[in-house]
């Protein structure tokens, strides 16, 4: 017994050493395979696969999204390559990595140096290598990813120092984090911080992070459009001695590809802060959008025009207005062919204005709804067309239509009654300004908030006032039977003619027992519209009884005009009263009446009292 205990104890202590033991063989057979020397490729079809884990590891940082001009990118250390074998051997060898001397190890072929090449000249000198060492099988060159380059972005910005970014990349990526915080991925699996983490969980978050590094930056509108920095005027210091000028902003809006140079090793970039004093350049009028920007020495006419989107439609064109202030005070400069345009040079503080062309804006129409004879879009000419006009162009109205009730509507978002692009007159908010002698203007001419400062009208006039305003802004009435009034109303692009249908009724409303629609009878009297609604209710206030005319809907009282169709008819009812107050209005009544009583008792006593000492003193 004791010996077969002996016996399953020797066992459990072997068994837990081999358990403790199997995981480092586990990990040094596999730091083996890692680390064994390149394979020996063999002819035949099956293809082989290799990759270089080392060169993928140093390379694995950041995931380079961009693409590669393969006509101008020059190989150099650091770059990561992939090479594919067809023919007699067929291999896919990855994670090539351009050494520190320039050269690239393929397994037995050797080391090729590619320093300096373009990827096509690489391409070659690899085949005839690959030829050598393999007859009859042809290699495939590719960039997996480009090496990292250094540089430094000075000036008064706010991420000023060194910049590591990849080859071939262009100036807006490169200084896009001296602008702005981007979280970047971790290189390779080196450790961020020491914050206490197990060092192989750490290396997993890293792992996993990798792959979202270095993707297009874009540059939101509200920091170009800011001009707090000199993005048109950045200097490019070369390593070489050389110098050159960038203009990020024209790149930006232009998409030219000459002012956003691609940057290079060793490259000192120099952004300086945008002064409310520096010189600067202005371009409005017939443009998709009016710029005002940093001056550039070589800025022209075509280049603002560029930038602005280009010309609108109505733009005239080979015309453009130059506007400076000179020592002898404001000089304008008319330039009227393309030639002059192109050729003439800009100066600082110089406004370029492109006028518009109006005849390009002759296509003006209205709308006409309703009881016309015929509706739709008709033709105008821009504040010359009058509302008789119009009437006459759509044939009149109709029998069954309402004319006394018409009216026209002038609402145009986005627009101003001048018909220019509001961006020359400000925000879109602005208050109408009517065209003088138009005869007719709907939005008010002024804006209710500021009336109130210099007003001494109570809270209630104020709102009153808002009131007014609001209900004028968008529509006015028209009587289609007035002519002198038609003649008088010039029509503008956009409005619109409402002109409603006559359907023979009085609507008779407010404090009636059947309020509703009534046949209008000509020559019925109001107390008979209000008979036929089933007379005044309970709380009817008889002696305020209005009669209310449709599209202007003004007010009047029964006996200042006559009753037409489309009319309401309005009786009012007695206030209303809660119980507490109808209690103190009895009180205060019967406080009259026996204040009344107690008057009249005192005259009486007073006229016996001197009644009685006239008779005294008679006899």
């Amino acid at each position: 017994m004791k010996s077969h205990r002996a016996s399953l104890l020797m066992s459990m202590v072997f068994l837990m050493a081999a358990i403790s033991i199997y995981p480092p063989l586990v990990h040094a057979q596999q730091r083996q395979e890692q680390a064994r020397p390149f394979p020996m490729l063999s002819g035949g079809t099956d293809n082989q696969h290799f990759v270089d884990e080392l060169g993928l590891r140093l390379s694995m940082g950041w995931l380079y999204q961009s693409p590669i001009d393969t006509a101008t990118y020059r190989l150099d250390s650091g770059d990561l390559l992939g090479i594919s074998l067809e023919g007699n051997v067929s291999a896919t060898l990855r994670g090539l990595r351009v050494n520190s001397q320039g050269s690239v190890m393929i397994p037995e072929v050797g080391i090729i140096q590619v320093s300096g090449l373009l990827l096509q000249e690489a391409e070659e000198r690899i085949r005839e290598k690959v030829l050598l060492a393999y007859p009859d099988t042809r290699a495939t060159l590719a960039l997996e990813q480009p090496r990292t380059i250094q540089l430094h972005v000075v000036g008064n910005i706010p991420f000023a120092g060194p910049q590591l970014v990849f080859a071939q990349t262009r100036l807006d990526q490169a200084i896009y984090r001296s602008f702005f915080k981007v979280k970047m991925p971790v290189q390779g699996t080196e450790r961020m911080e020491d914050d206490g983490k197990d060092p192989q969980e750490v290396r997993s978050i890293e792992r996993a992070i990798a792959p979202l590094g270095m993707l297009e930056n874009r540059y939101p509108e509200e920091f170009v459009s800011a001009n707090r920095f000199a993005l048109r005027n950045i200097t490019i210091n070369r390593a070489d001695g050389s110098t050159m000028q960038a203009d990020l902003i024209r790149y930006l809006k232009t998409g030219d590809l000459a002012s956003n140079p691609v940057v290079k090793e060793g490259d000192i970039i120099s952004i300086n802060h945008f002064y409310q004093y520096n010189p600067r350049v202005s371009i409005s009028g017939a443009v998709h959008k009016s710029l005002e920007l940093e001056f550039r020495g070589d800025d022209s006419i075509p280049v603002l025009i560029e930038m602005a989107g280009g010309l609108t439609y109505d733009a005239t064109q080979e015309s453009a207005r130059v506007m400076r202030i000179t020592d002898q005070g404001l000089s304008e400069v008319i330039l009227a062919s393309d030639e002059e345009i192109r050729d003439y040079v800009l100066h600082p503080n110089d406004r370029v204005i492109i006028p518009y062309d109006r005849e390009k804006r002759a296509s003006h129409s209205v709308q006409v709804f309703g009881e016309a004879r015929y509706t739709g879009r008709f033709p105008i000419e821009q504040g010359v067309t009058s509302l008789y006009d119009l009437v006459s162009m759509v044939g009149g109205t109709t029998d069954r239509a309402l004319p006394q009730a018409a009216y026209l509507s002038r609402s145009r978002p986005g627009k101003t009654e001048y018909g220019l692009h509001d961006d020359l007159f400000g925000p879109k908010n602005l208050p109408f300004i009517p065209i003088p002698n138009s005869g007719f203007g709907i939005r008010p001419s002024f804006d209710p908030v500021v009336l109130t400062r210099t007003s001494n009208q109570f809270l209630e006039g104020f709102e009153y006032l808002q009131l007014e305003a609001d209900l004028i802004r968008d529509r006015v009435h028209i009587d289609l039977r007035d002519t002198e009034q038609m003649k008088q109303i010039r029509l503008f692009d956009g409005d619109r003619l409402q002109i409603p249908k006559d359907d023979g009724t009085v609507f008779v409303f407010g404090q009636v027992n059947n309020p509703g629609y009534y046949t209008f009878i000509n020559d019925q009297s109001t107390s008979q519209y209000i008979g036929n609604a089933g007379g005044f209710a309970l709380a009817a206030e008889p002696d305020r009884v209005f009669i209310i005319k449709p599209g202007s809907y003004s007010w009047y009282r029964v006996g200042e005009t006559d009753i037409e169709p489309g009319d309401l008819i309005f009786v009012d009812r007695l206030p209303f009263e809660d119980v507490t107050t109808a209690r103190e209005y009895e009180l205060r009544m019967r406080e009259l009446r026996n204040s009344r009583v107690q008057l009249v008792l005192a005259g009486v006593a007073t006229v016996a009292s001197v009644i009685t000492a006239y008779v005294a003193v008679t006899r």
